[in-house]
């Protein structure tokens, strides 16, 4: 049995509303796992590759001794320094590229006992998100999933850019309740509120939102 791994967040992510919400000033959370294996999760923007080579050498690492390389969605701001891992087995989506032999899942993936890398559709079709066993719990990295630790009070935050809202928000609720840390797309890891009934209080929100979508708009019928 291999001891239990470390999640270590290289460079929190963040997304900030400009010019009254018709753009975002954003860059994705870059993650690192060390298990039996060295993980980087997500890889950011090209902007971001000074600071990854600076975190990884404080971690007694170089590119050429990362073995994966996992990008939880296509996003720009997810995948831009990839190219720095060329020794690294690559999954993006539900593709595994080692070198240039591609293999593929469904929904789960395991890399050793203590990571897992699964589905976390809604933000997009190909989501997908990893599962950490650490010494303190239980840690989700979910790429955006979720956005940042409280954009449940605010379901627009990520219900803006979600291409499956309903399996976005059940995915959500099945994250909260399973992990006992969540390292978001967009922001710092943090430790999930088990008080919050996230699936209950997004519902609401929800069914808010649309209720003034059609107090302004009216009700459309297809």
């Amino acid at each position: 049995m291999i001891k239990p791994a470390e999640v270590i967040v290289l460079q929190p992510g963040y997304a900030v509303w400009q010019k009254r919400l018709k753009a975002q000033k954003a860059d994705g959370t870059i993650s690192l796992i060390k298990s039996s294996q060295n993980i980087v999760v997500d890889t950011g923007l090209p902007k971001d590759k000074q600071v990854i080579l600076k975190k990884l050498k404080a971690n007694g690492l170089t590119p050429e001794k990362i073995d994966y390389v996992i990008c939880t969605h296509g996003d720009a701001d997810h995948i831009s320094n990839n190219n720095l891992f060329s020794k690294a087995v690559l999954i993006v989506g539900f593709d595994i590229y080692n070198g240039d032999i591609a293999s593929f899942f469904q929904k789960n993936f395991k890399i050793d006992d203590n990571v897992t890398v699964t589905a976390m559709t809604g933000h997009d079709e190909r989501s997908i998100g990893v599962l950490v066993k650490t010494a303190k719990g239980l840690v989700a990295i979910t790429g955006d999933l979720f956005e940042y630790e409280y954009d449940w009070k605010t379901a627009r935050e990520w219900i803006a850019f979600s291409k499956q809202p309903k399996s976005h928000i059940r995915n959500r609720a099945k994250v909260w309740e399973l992990a006992d840390y969540i390292v978001p797309g967009h922001g710092p890891m943090f430790k999930v509120d088990k008080t919050v009934n996230i699936l209950e209080k997004e519902m609401k929100q929800l069914k808010e939102l649309l209720q003034r979508t059609v107090n302004v708009y009216g009700d459309v019928r297809l």
